[in-house]
């Protein structure tokens, strides 16, 4: 199924509430995290949902790839669904690729976890650049451009911020 081009650019410049490339933002939201922060919803602590998004930037500057896992039909289904639309991300959302349980924690503490987040997004910068039309897999909507991971960052980022009332 073709998309619409014109509702793809109108969609792609639309103003989201959190901005990826806004780093002094996302860093001071970020700071105002503690390691006793308690969600509002789920069941991350403010250091796994720190590291769960500095993963899915990893998904798209080239660290970790990953494979699609759904049908090219339904991934194309949910792109559709969730970049080029102003749906947010549903509370319950779960990736195919997630288990029930907490992931253990990669890093020593949430400090060293936020500072490894914005240098990823750093070399999510810089993948970009030196491979202008890479399109990396998305887990569950397939290949994104750049400016689709963006939108899919964006998005990604406000439910997580708003899971540690941060927006």
């Amino acid at each position: 199924m073709p998309f619409d081009t014109t509702l793809r650019q109108k969609n792609l410049t639309k103003r989201i509430m959190i901005d990826i490339n806004n780093r002094q933002e996302i860093s001071e939201k970020l700071n105002l995290l503690r390691i006793d922060t308690l969600p509002l919803f789920g069941k991350m602590s403010s250091q796994h949902m720190v590291e769960h998004l500095t993963f899915a930037i990893m998904f798209s500057n080239g660290k970790l790839p990953q494979k699609l896992h759904y049908p090219i039909d339904k991934a194309e289904l949910i792109k559709t669904t969730f970049i080029y639309s102003d749906k947010e991300m549903p509370i319950g959302f779960k990736a195919p690729m997630l288990s029930d349980d907490l992931l253990e924690l990669k890093f020593p503490d949430l400090k060293t976890s936020i500072s490894i987040l914005l240098s990823e997004l750093k070399s999510f910068d810089k993948y970009f650049v030196d491979n202008k039309d890479a399109t990396p897999i998305n887990p569950t909507m397939g290949e994104l451009s750049k400016q689709e991971w963006t939108i899919f960052h964006n998005k990604h980022f406000e439910h997580h911020f708003k899971q540690f009332n941060l927006t």
